[in-house]
């Protein structure tokens, strides 16, 4: 099993976990965050927390944020050559999950993005890829493939997510037609487009693990993302590069979602992974943020 972490995101760091929260430097200025998970002793000394400029008090599923500094209401990071909008929100998140970079890593390893061809990379790494982003969110992923001239169809079922990520697309100056934008439930709008007779070179998905699509319909993972991944197998193009499944907060496991990745793709040959998605403090203990499965051929 793959224990997962990026060095690549040089604007985000963990500097430490301790008796239930995260510090973490967002570029220039610090967070305290809760996580549950975290139920050993901090190693940083008292006055290193003290130096955060807010940090987030829970209120059941969501809370508030203390502001002991000035910070701006938004402020800009950076992954590699991507521009991403940070800003605090009323769920304890910025908008970008960083323990993400390591998918987005893998991601310009596959479509050879981020440093020209990738030696030993399948010949469709070396073409301009047609990528699908199932429950994008603020768009990270989106605008790292885009950057790269691949195109990116962008689903969200939210429409603060997509006017979120739309702000990052006029961040890094991408044309307005590098990314078609859908506020759509996912597995509606996948089955749409296999009538429709589409196909797509990569699939990502970040689904939660509980929702709600525009129309009021309630999404629950263990539930329905068999269904979703069966259909996304059908919009999988002959040459496909990829497919890559990330979860948050589930009663699943990497192991089950590769068991499931390999039922679903038994019919198009490749490599399956999966593991834990990985954060890495300074002094290098890691925390388990999420869990991946992931298909490339």
């Amino acid at each position: 099993m793959l224990f997962v972490t990026s060095k690549q995101f040089d604007d985000y760091r963990l500097l430490d976990t301790g008796e239930g929260n995260r510090l973490e430097q967002w570029g220039d200025y610090r967070l305290i965050r809760p996580d549950p998970q975290v139920i050993w002793q901090k190693h940083a000394a008292d006055s290193e927390w003290k130096t955060a400029h807010a940090s987030f008090h829970s209120r059941g599923e969501a809370g508030k944020w203390e502001i002991n500094s000035a910070l701006p209401e938004a402020w800009v990071l950076r992954y590699r050559d991507t521009k991403l909008e940070a800003r605090l929100t009323p769920f304890k998140h910025t908008g970008i999950f960083a323990e993400q970079a390591a998918n987005w890593d893998w991601m310009l390893e596959k479509t050879a993005g981020a440093d020209g061809a990738t030696p030993g990379a399948s010949p469709a790494a070396h073409q301009k890829l047609k990528i699908l982003n199932l429950f994008g969110y603020t768009g990270a992923a989106s605008m790292i493939l885009a950057k790269q001239d691949h195109f990116v169809t962008h689903v969200d079922a939210s429409k603060p997510a997509i006017a979120w990520a739309k702000r990052n697309q006029a961040l890094n100056k991408l044309p307005e037609n590098s990314i078609r934008w859908i506020l759509d439930d996912a597995v509606k709008f996948v089955a749409r487009e296999i009538k429709r007779g589409q196909t797509y070179d990569a699939i990502i998905m970040d689904p939660p693990a509980f929702g709600h699509s525009p129309s009021g319909k309630v999404w629950k993972f263990n539930q329905d993302i068999p269904k979703l991944l069966s259909l996304c197998a059908q919009l999988l193009s002959p040459g496909a590069a990829f497919v890559l499944v990330n979860a948050y907060a589930t009663n699943s496991s990497p192991l089950a979602l590769q068991n499931l990745l390999e039922d679903t793709l038994r019919e198009h040959p490749g490599t399956i992974e999966s593991g834990e998605l990985c954060l890495e403090q300074k002094d290098g203990r890691k925390i388990s943020t999420g869990i991946l499965a992931r298909w490339s051929r």
